[in-house]
């Protein structure tokens, strides 16, 4: 069995207003009156070491799981990277 590491992008679709995002920005020059914030959006990143026969039943798997457990996929886009590392890789290391 291969490992891989993995890192699942979940964003809000631009047409979806991000409520979080737009109280947090209205509050940054508050906190950092030097700048100016443009634009804020607040997403998830999930972060996962998993065990596959392949890079293929990997994807397979992650894609089922990112459609149907960790998006909203009424609201929300999702991505993934997927890095192949050795059996040995340190949990430490995640």
């Amino acid at each position: 069995m291969k490992k891989y590491k993995v890192r699942v992008y979940i964003r809000l679709r631009e047409s979806v207003s991000d409520a979080a995002g737009n109280a947090v920005k209205a509050n940054c020059n508050k906190v950092a009156p030097d700048i100016k914030v443009e634009k804020l959006r607040i997403n998830k990143i999930i972060e996962m070491l998993i065990g596959a026969e392949s890079e293929e039943k990997a994807r397979e798997q992650l894609d089922l799981l990112s459609d149907r457990l960790f998006a909203n996929i009424v609201i929300e886009d999702w991505e993934y990277d997927l890095l192949e590392v050795g059996p040995h890789y340190p949990d430490s290391a995640f």
